[in-house]
């Protein structure tokens, strides 16, 4: 590889890598202010009866105060609608299907816990996608949110209890009649095998409510964190909408909040976490709009200071004063699978964010997609994500031999030219113009073409990027085991004292030994046999042990390219 392109190569990395933090640096990108202590808005709520406690697992002291996200009733606009929960009885229907158990409140007419069966945090307790749940969810907006669905008392079709619905659908229905006679209905089914559940909403006359022109279905519930690193975790929360055919983020912040309003054809609309989320796709039409509400601040952990980031989304749905309401809707909470998500055919899987980098996503998705088929029909054959990585690692250099050996080959033939180049160097010292021309005439005699040894390179960084993309986002790795300290492939170390340094510190030396017998020892090298190592270990630390994994196999299989070429080298030399 010729001295000037890879600089130019390693200064494209690192620029893709931080390019957010080097426009910070630089004061052309400014992250939204922390909101002033004491500057939370105070607004009166309505506790759901037997709502769940926070997850396990999440922050010290649980996750922060929600109370931003809910709007009192105006009771000057739907005096008939207001009533009395303190007498009331509220009855909880628990729904458990193949994936997750569900907790339905007659209070809000819906669910009010949500725990997936699949997947815990660290301390072994199951995933609560409704984690401090004060209202069912999702639920109903009208009137800009002055009168929401979940501030009522709703009769239901079944008698409380434990339903199990692991082998068939079950239905639920929550209804609520009005003092005119019109009637809100939320009928809810459960698939025993779905990470989704459906809702069918309606309204049998809305004008008697006083409902107009349009209504919110709103996920009103904030994820939390299910991460070890609290601050990597929430740096992924994001709300997201396809939009258009394209995926948007609604990400506005205004002095820590947000309150954004988007128009146009809208296939889907959620949250998401790193590794979960939560998405509302409109069914029997399209919704003319989206709607986000968030959070951002700086809070206290016992990992430090992190920014926390909370959101809720929801759907703008039109309707016609004098006919009813009659909308459905499927709910998708679950993990960020790509391939059971594509599964759903309305572009579901660019949750996950994969392929959007500028200029280059278009190249890099194919080769995202490709990993994330592939690694997990290796799993199915060798169960150990550590293994199937080197096996890919080993599986990329078969691929890349035959660019690898051209490369060594003319890196030989470059060596065998120093001599005479550092002549024509000296030569032509004050005459850069004559040197390249000399240059390019010694290349064509001898048939070294200094542009062949990147060859190896080429399909690398795609690859590599495409890694980057999976190993942040895909539920693949998380909570995966190698060996000996390596628990879980998805995390990286937090520290310099942290076990997984270790992984860290066997990919510089793998690195460093490998471009010490492939690389050319030219002056200008040297730096980069002994720089090149330390900057990736300096970048790769905080990333997932799954990628450093990956990277150090491939280096040290760089090797083995060395050693098949002298190999061949010396028996050409033999036979001479």
């Amino acid at each position: 590889m010729d001295k000037k392109t890879l600089p130019i190569i390693i200064a494209l990395v690192i620029l893709i890598m931080f390019w957010w933090n080097i426009l910070e640096f630089l004061g052309l990108y400014e992250r939204p202010a922390a909101p002033p202590p004491g500057s939370e808005p105070q607004v009166d709520t309505v506790q759901v009866a037997d709502t769940p406690t926070a997850p396990p697992g999440t922050l010290a002291g649980g996750p922060t105060d929600q109370n931003w996200m809910n709007r009192p009733v105006d009771s000057t606009t739907s005096p008939d609608l207001m009533e009395q929960t303190d007498t009331m009885v509220v009855d909880t229907i628990t729904v458990a299907t193949e994936r997750y158990e569900v907790r339905l409140s007659s209070y809000g007419g819906g669910p009010v816990a949500i725990t997936l069966k699949d997947y815990t945090y660290r301390d072994g307790e199951l995933i609560q996608m409704l984690p401090e749940a004060i209202a069912a969810t999702p639920e109903a907006w009208f009137a800009g949110g002055t009168f929401r669905t979940s501030q009522l008392h709703y009769a239901c079709n079944l008698p409380a209890g434990f339903y199990d619905a692991t082998d068939n659908p079950l239905e639920i229905v929550y209804t609520y009649t009005g003092p005119g006679g019109a009637v809100i209905e939320r009928k809810f089914t459960f698939n025993p095998e779905d990470h989704h559940f459906d809702l069918a909403f309606s309204v049998s006359d809305p004008s008697q409510f006083g409902f107009e022109r349009k209504y919110d279905m709103v996920w009103n519930t904030p994820l939390a964190p299910t991460e070890p690193d609290l601050s990597g975790d929430y740096d992924a929360f994001e709300a997201a909408v396809m939009l258009g055919g394209s995926r948007d983020k609604l990400d506005d912040f205004d002095d820590g909040r947000l309150d954004q309003k988007i128009e146009g054809d809208v296939t889907w609309a959620g949250i998401r976490s790193k590794y979960f989320s939560a998405v509302l796709i409109p069914n029997n039409r399209k919704a003319e709009g989206v709607m986000a509400q968030g959070s951002q601040q700086e809070i206290r952990t016992d990992q430090g200071e992190v920014n926390e980031r909370q959101f809720i989304v929801g759907l703008e749905m039109p309707f016609a004063t004098v006919s009813p309401i009659a909308d459905s809707f499927t709910v998708f909470v679950g993990p960020l699978d790509y391939m059971m998500m594509q599964e759903y055919d309305v572009d579901l899987e660019d949750m996950l964010d994969i392929g959007t980098l500028p200029v280059i996503g278009w190249l890099i998705k194919p080769f995202a997609v490709g990993i994330m088929w592939l690694l997990p029909k290796m799993y199915s054959a060798v169960p150990n994500y550590g293994v199937v990585i080197i096996l890919f690692a080993l599986f990329v250099k078969i691929i890349t031999l035959p660019l690898s050996m051209k490369s060594f080959k003319s890196m030989q033939a470059m060596k065998e030219l120093q001599p005479k180049m550092e002549e024509m160097k000296a030569k032509y010292k004050k005459d850069a113009q004559q040197l390249n021309k000399e240059m390019m005439k010694l290349y064509k005699q001898h048939g070294v073409n200094p542009m062949s040894g990147c060859l190896p390179m080429l399909p690398q960084m795609p690859l590599f990027f495409a890694l980057f993309s999976v190993f942040r986002s895909t539920i693949l790795l998380r909570d995966a085991p190698f060996v000996w300290f390596i628990t879980d492939l998805s995390r990286g170390a937090t520290g310099f004292t942290d076990p997984y340094i270790i992984l860290v510190v066997l990919m510089v030396v793998a690195q460093f030994v490998s471009q010490k017998f492939t690389m050319a020892s030219t002056q200008q090298n040297k730096a980069l046999i002994y720089m090149m190592p330390l900057v990736m270990g300096f970048i790769f630390y905080k990333f997932s042990a799954g990628l450093v994994l990956y990277w150090t196999a491939f280096s040290i299989m760089a090797l083995l390219d060395y050693v098949l070429f002298k190999r061949g080298k010396n028996k050409e030399v033999q036979a001479a």
